[in-house]
Order: structure tokens, then sequence, then C-alpha cells
């Protein structure tokens, strides 16, 4: 339906918040002259820089515009002329930094043979703009475009970064303007020294800075293309034939098509031809459209703020993620409890189904330690609110499951009815995001306020806080406070943030965003084109809201990807402030680079079936390449009925979800395990008892992820760059680099086909060494989920429970497959499991553990002034795989003591058939012991 006539009334364009731009913007094609050999197509089809991807061009519109026009099936047929004709040239000499940390230059449009600037594709671009390197370290450097003169804290985003800065002493790489000359076209390059590969290089052209539109493209090494998010994307390793895949958040299902999802991580790495790998973070928060290139290459576009860039030599894999986190910030560390399975739905009716819920979980065995309650729990779907009919009595429930060991979580929308208490004491406050002109205000908002109004679940009209504002972080918090009273939750759960607002654009009744330069900019798009009015306010708020403290506000359109994400922070900072001392946990559907420093993601509104459930790993790695390692996919599927089959293969391949829970869609079928007690139950309590076995790993890997940055799970190309054929593996995936995990991802297959590296590998069921390498076929029953363990890795463990208060308190064990060398080593992390700091105050300790030359030892590192008590619990299996023969002797030396202890041949046992080795054998986890093998 069109606005109404009094919705459309008020029409001026707002100016001045954000960016400053003319009223009405006037594009002048300009006629010019090229020489035959500019005319001509380029030589090479593969990197055309298509000039206007969303609109209907014909030779002559393309010609008239002043592009190039050639059809070549499966190629844009109107694209850019290369850089002698479009982009910009060299305008000054090259200055340098000192202390050998970069340099700059200042760069102008390309001229026509009487000093005109060339032809603008969107219109007002900047005239004269700086290029700006800076070497931060031996492994990164930055770079950025801007106009000159410009204050660049103006332009990029309101986002937390740490600019890594240390002395230069051996530069990984040469960064370098291809031509200084004055009036030579810019072309810059980064390349790596070792190799001589060049993995920046803007020698394709396409370079654009205007108000409203800029533009990069650069070439790239390989076609190993991955991250660029939150996007559906249908393989690990992008499809480089003019793909184009947008990145703006958005309240939209995975579906199958390339649309922009939730989050906005606008970073991608690439692996090198020689397995060195490198990464790049465009450091914007604008709606930005990704574009692939045969050639290979990529084009960026964006409709603000700056082309900033941040690149990462690695040149590891690992060390790629790690370089990035150094400037978006480490992962938060979950509390222990987060680890353990969860449980929810949209659609339970009351307590009584929530009971019933637990109850049948329990009594089929599966591990369980979160139980979750959506909307329905509010009184009209308004936060902070309960429904007094139906879960009057859901705080009793909460304190006596608690009682045993299952904790809760409640979910909170940002979007607040304005209808009772929370939000007039928001009003009061000013903590509601406004309209940024009243001019823009449709007739149909309220007249008492410039609140921006739109309707989300609840059964009234809803405002939207400004997580930006110091008032609205008081009142979030308080808010949480008083609902802490009233209802003992243990974590938050917060969702719609994009921020979604129903129906925008599409009915006189709802929010209507006036045309203005904002929600309708010159360069449309591809988020636009994925709504239902191709508007950028689709689905969300107006592009023209403003967000901010006063004298410091910006336009929703500048950050409206951010706005997950700082909802998160003051989330995080609210539950840690009421849950006193306790680190808590969120979990946020929307994101943005360096959110995971507060918070997990789920990959949204998933549907029931196996694409998307095989998809989910290819977002697992994604989002761990994001910084984002607590990451996991809705088991069973959210939308539509699951199926039995699908759903007891999605519990085994969710067992080992970093963020392990099965959640689904009102009035669909239940999907709890516990509904199919024969088969989805008695295999996912398999697999999640696996699962609780290896929590210690598990959260080891997130403290390393934590303190260095490194992922949690990881694709196999992270451990085996050099390996060309585990680059494009994504049916597969890696807890740290000790665990191989081979799902079923088809229906009716009880085999999977399955890639295993080069090295040494183990059944992790049955302790035998892996003789078949490489693409092979392994057996998958219905109840199997195929583990391989790598040798030469210690994995601890811990004897399962049914849940992880109950696990904790289980003696340890040690996994030891050797490698060809016979050694192996590792390490397990361990603290109270849900204490705030307990790293930054030493509440710690760390285990190591290293096998060398048939001598284990194991050692034991904590702060010597801390007030960490140590481990209670003992370690007393320790189960060797690869073992050569049976050992004739072994001694055991604790670092207390110095009597040698010959522990009884009863207590170790030897398999010659899998050449497995189990000592049992009680350990204190506070002494270092030195064990030998005779």
């Amino acid at each position: 339906m069109a606005p109404s006539a009094s919705t459309k009334k008020k029409r001026a364009i707002f100016i001045g918040i954000g960016v400053t731009l003319m009223l009405v913007v006037i594009i002048v094609p300009i006629s010019i002259e090229l020489s035959q050999e500019k005319n001509e197509p380029r030589s090479t089809i593969n990197n055309r820089i298509e000039c206007f991807p969303f609109k209907n061009m014909t030779s002559d519109t393309c010609t008239k515009a002043g592009c190039l026009w050639e059809v070549v099936s499966g190629q844009p047929s109107c694209f850019l002329p290369d850089t002698s004709v479009y982009g910009y040239e060299v305008n000054g000499p090259v200055t340098n930094i000192p202390n050998n940390k970069g340099f700059s230059v200042d760069l102008r449009r390309r001229r026509s043979a009487d000093g005109t600037p060339l032809f603008s594709l969107y219109g007002n671009d900047v005239d004269e703009i700086t290029f700006e390197v800076n070497y931060h370290t031996d492994n990164s450097l930055g770079m950025a475009f801007y106009p000159k003169g410009a204050n660049r804290d103006q332009l990029r985003p309101p986002v937390a970064i740490t600019v890594p800065s240390a002395t230069i002493t051996n530069q990984r790489y040469e960064a370098k303007l291809v031509n200084t000359g004055i009036g030579e076209p810019f072309n810059f390059q980064i390349i790596r020294k070792s190799s001589g590969v060049v993995i920046f290089d803007t020698s394709m052209g396409g370079l654009t800075v205007s108000k409203q539109f800029l533009m990069i493209s650069t070439t790239l090494p390989s076609e190993y293309l991955y991250g660029f998010g939150e996007n559906t994307h249908d393989t690990f390793l992008h499809d480089m034939n003019y793909r184009m895949w947008p990145i703006f958040t958005r309240d939209i299902s995975p579906i199958d098509e390339d649309v922009n999802l939730y989050g906005a991580h606008p970073f991608y790495m690439v692996c090198e031809n020689d397995g060195s790998s490198h990464g790049v973070f465009f450091y914007n928060s604008h709606s930005i459209d990704v574009t692939t290139m045969p050639n290979p290459g990529i084009t960026l576009r964006t409709i603000g703020g700056m082309l900033e860039f941040f690149v990462f030599l690695g040149p590891e894999p690992e060390s790629v993620v790690k370089q990035y986190s150094d400037v978006i910030g480490r992962t938060f560390m979950p509390p222990y409890f987060a680890l353990g399975f969860q449980l929810s739905r949209w659609g339970y009716k009351n307590t009584g189904e929530i009971q019933q819920v637990i109850d049948r979980t329990r009594a089929v065995q599966i591990p369980h330690d979160i139980q979750y309650a959506d909307i329905d729990y509010m009184d009209g779907r308004r936060d902070f609110t309960i429904d007094p009919v139906n879960f009057r009595d859901l705080p009793a429930l909460v304190d006596e499951v608690k009682k045993g060991g299952l904790r809760f979580v409640i979910i909170l929308d940002p979007a607040i009815a304005n209808d009772y208490a929370t939000y007039e004491r928001g009003v009061a406050l000013s903590v509601y995001a406004e309209w940024a002109n009243e001019t823009l205000k449709p007739d149909d908002q309220p007249t008492e306020n410039n609140i921006i109004i739109g309707n989300v679940w609840p059964d009234n009209k809803t405002a939207f806080p400004d997580f930006f504002r110091d008032s609205t972080k008081q009142w979030w918090t308080e808010e949480i406070r008083l609902f802490y009273e009233r209802l003992k939750f243990d974590a938050l759960w917060i969702d719609m943030n994009e921020v979604a607002n129903f129906d925008t654009n599409q009915y006189s009744d709802k929010l209507y965003c006036p045309p203005n330069q904002w929600d309708d900019p010159p360069y449309e798009t591809m988020a636009a084109h994925t709504g239902p009015t191709n508007r950028l306010s689709d689905k969300t708020i107006c592009m023209v809201a403003k967000f901010g403290e006063k004298n410091d506000e910006r336009l929703n359109y500048e950050v409206h990807n951010l706005y997950g994400y700082s909802q998160s922070i003051v989330t995080q900072e609210a539950a840690r402030q009421v849950l006193t001392g306790k680190r808590s946990m969120i979990l946020s559907r929307s994101t943005f680079a360096g959110s995971g420093k507060y918070t997990g993601h789920w990959l949204g509104d998933n549907f029931s079936n196996w694409k998307n459930m095989a998809d989910s790993i290819i977002g697992m790695m994604e989002f761990n390449m994001f910084g984002m390692p607590y990451i996991g996919a809705d088991i069973c599927g959210f939308v539509l009925n699951t199926t039995e089959e699908l759903c007891e293969r999605w519990m085994e391949i969710g067992a080992f979800y970093p963020f392990s829970r099965n959640h689904n869609v009102k009035d669909a079928i239940d999907q709890d395990p516990g509904v199919w007690p024969d088969s989805v139950a008695a295999s996912g309590r398999k697999a999640l008892n696996i699962r609780y076995r290896l929590l210690p790993y598990l959260y080891t890997l997130f403290y390393d992820s934590h303190t260095t940055g490194s992922t949690v799970v990881r694709p196999l190309y992270h451990e085996f760059s050099q390996d060309r054929k585990a680059r494009s593996i994504d049916k597969q995936f890696m807890w740290g680099p000790a665990l191989l995990i081979s799902p079923v991802l088809q229906e009716g297959k009880v085999s999977v086909d399955v890639y295993i590296p080069e090295d040494v590998w183990y059944d992790y069921y049955t302790g035998i060494r892996v003789t078949v390498l490489g693409s092979t076929t392994l057996s998958a029953p219905r109840d199997h989920i195929n583990l391989h363990l790598r040798g030469g890795y210690i994995l601890p463990a811990q004897k399962p429970d049914l849940n992880t208060m109950l696990s904790r308190q289980n003696n340890f064990e040690l996994l030891v497959p050797l490698n060809d060398q016979n050694s192996a080593s590792g390490k397990m992390f361990w603290d109270d499991g849900e204490s705030v700091n307990t790293i930054e105050d030493g509440l710690y300790q760390i285990n190591k553990f290293e096998l060398s030359n048939n001598v284990l030892t194991i050692t034991v590192e904590k702060e010597s002034a801390s007030s960490w008590p140590g481990i209670v619990q003992k370690l007393d299996t320790i189960e060797f795989m690869g073992w050569p023969s049976p050992p004739l002797k072994i001694t055991v030396q604790s670092n207390v003591a110095e009597d040698i202890i010959i522990i009884d041949s009863d207590k170790y046992f030897y398999v010659a058939e899998s050449k497995r080795l189990t000592l049992l054998y009680e350990f204190d986890m506070n002494q270092s012991y030195t064990v030998k093998f005779e």
C-alpha cells in the first residue's frame, strides 16, 4: 500500500548531522572524447568494474555516462574505463611519516586535456583527497583515502578499536606507489617481501571518493577468498564470478539468495598460492556491497564514511585472525555453563510447558545446562514484564531448577512499547532514537516529542533505545536490575537488534520514511534491493533517525550497522553489574566487527532443512574468523517442522557447536530431543556426552581465543594451508588444532565422504590410527558422528554429567594421541567458571602436559600472589593412542616428594590391536609430575 497523503506531507531534506550535503544533487554527464585505444574494451574481460549495478543500462545510456559497453556472457556489459580515464592521479610529492611509520600523498581526480575533472558516476565526487599509509607493526599496516584536510575521526565509525603500534624491525611487506610523477594514475601495491607476491593492487582502477559513494577495487593473488559477512554463502570459499554480497544488518532469514543478514563484518582473508595468508579489514559502518571478479579481484562499494583499511600479513591463517583481533579486540571469556547444551523455543504456552520440557530432557538423560524463555513469558510482549496468567509462576520455577544446576536465560528485544512504565521512565531520561529533523517527521508520528515510533512485537507502538547515550545505559541497567529482583536469570538474549521494525514503508498505518538523500542515496546498494520496497529503511527504522549524545549525533544512515553492537556493550555491562561479580553471557543477533568482546551470536532464523544444517558449518567458521567464536545455529532448525532424521543428525553436529542450542519457531512441532527417546535422544546423548567429556579442551580453546585471538572452531585450511584440497573443505570442521569433526549432512545417508589431511590421525572411538588419508568414505550409522584426534596433541577431558555444575566436580582425564615422533603436548586452563576477570586477577591455573622420549611431564602455572585455591579434582585417567608397545615399568615422581613411585601393573593396560595404553593413577592437579615409561 502507498503511504497516505498526510504521511507523505513533510518531505524536506535534513542537512547537518554527521555529513553535510547539498539539498539537490544534479549529475550532468560530461561528453568526453576518448582515443580509439581508450574506447576499446579492456584486453581482459575478467576484471570489469560495473558502472551502475542496479540500473538497466543500454549501450546508449552507458556510453553517454562515460562508461564502456560490450556484451559478453556472464560479464557486466557497462563498465568503467581504465585508470587513464577514471579515478585519481598523483597531485603532489610523497611525504614520509617520521620514524619509518609510513607515507602520504595528495591525489586529485583524473582530468581531461583542458584540466577539467572527468565524469562522475553518482555525483559530488571529492576532487582532492589524501592517501595515507601507516606502518603499524612488522606484520600489519593501515591505509586510508580521505578528503584533503578532512577530520578523519568524523568519518570513522564510533567503534572502539586499537591501532597496533610497535617498532618496525623486520617489516614483512613493501607498500609502494607504482607511479609517483605528478599527473600519473594512482596505483598502490602491498607486496609480501618473502615471496614477492602482490597482496593488494589497485591497478584495475575504479577508485571513487564522493559524498555518498565510495569505491575501490583490488586484484587478489589467488582465487582462495574467504570472509565478508553476515551473508548467505553456499561455500566457505567464495565464488569469484561477479557475485555481489551486501553488508547491511537486517532482520532477514538465511534464505537461498545473496542477501544481507543480521551482522556486518567487512573483513576478508586470502590464501596465497604458496599457503601464506593475509587479511583485510574495511573499517566502515555504512552499507557495503562486495563484488568478486574472476581475474581474481574484488570491488568494494559503500555510501559514506571513509575508505580505510587494516592489512594483516599473517602469514599463517591463525596469525591473521590474531592480528585482526589486535585491532577489534579479543573475544569475551564465556562462563563454563555457557558451553553446556541449551534448550529453547518460541511458543511455550505457560510455565508448565517449560517444566515438561525440562522433565522430558532429564528423563532421557540428556545433559542440559540452560533453559530459555522467548517473548511468550512477557505481558503483551513488553520487555521487563511477566505474563500474569500463563507465566506468573515462572520465577518460582527458575528458583527451583537452579538448585540442580540448570541456568535460565530470558530474551529482551530493544523495541519498547509506548504504553507502560518502562517506556515512560525512558522518555524522562531521553533514551530513545529521534527524528533528525521535525520537518522529516510524518504527520502520524507523535506530536508531543521527536521520538521515532514503529511497530515490532508488542501490541502497541514502539520506540527504540539509543544505546550510544549515557542516559540509555543508566536506564537499561536499572530496568534489568528491577527485573532481576523478580526473576533470577543468569544471562541475557538480545534479539531483533538490527534494529528490526515491521512493515516499514509498506502500509499507511506503519512507519513510513519520507524520500530523502539518506533513505534513498544516489547509489542504491544491494541491501536496498533485498527489501520489499527497495529502500535501505525496509524492515528497519528510517536512515534519518539520529543517535548519540548531543553535539556528537550521527544519522542512522551512518551507524545502522552498529545498533546490535552498541546494545551488546551496554547489556554486558548491565548484566555484570546486576549479577554482581558474575561473568554472565550475552547472546546477540546483530553484530559488528568487535562484537565478540561483548557477546556471542547464533546464526539466526534458519530453516529445518538439510542445506541450512550444512550451511551452519560455513557460518561457524566465518564467525570464528570474525573474532566471534561463541557461535552456533539453531539445532534441528528454527522455521518449519523438522523431521526425526534431520533432528537426529543435527543434534550430532550441534553437539560440537561452541554455542549448542536447540530452538524452534512458534506453532512448529516440539523438537527437544526427549520427543524421540530412541533416536534423537539416544544419538544426541551419545554426542553430547562426548562434548561434555571434552569441555575442558573447549574451555581452554576459549581461553586461548580470549588471550591471543585464535579461533575455536576452524576450517581445515587454517591447519593445512599448504594443502590445496583442504582450502575448500566446508563440510567438516575442527575444534582447535586437534579434533576433526565430520558430520553427515545428507538425508538417508549412513556413510560420509570426508577429507583427512596428511598427518597422524586416530579414530576417537577406537583409538586406532587412520591408515587411509585424503578423500575417503567412512561408515556413519544414524547414531554416529565421525571424530578424529590429531597426533601430537594432548586434550584435557573430564567425566561427563547431566550439567556442568555436576561435571565440574568429576575427575579429569587426558587423551594423548601420539605423532610419528611418539610425542605430544597440550594444556588445560581452569578457573571457577563464572567470576568476572579471573584471568586479569590471577584467579586461575594452567596445567601443561608434554610427552617426549617416553617421559610425560605435568607442570602447574599459577600466580604466586593469587588467592586461587587450586583444583580439588584429580587427574585419574590418561589414555595414549599409538603407543608402540607395552611398557615394562611406569614410574611417577612429584615435585613435592623425593620418592619415585612404581605404578602397579594393574593400574595400566595395553591393547596391542589398537596400540592403546591406558594409565589409571590419581595425580594431584596442583602438583607437577614426571612420569617415565620404560
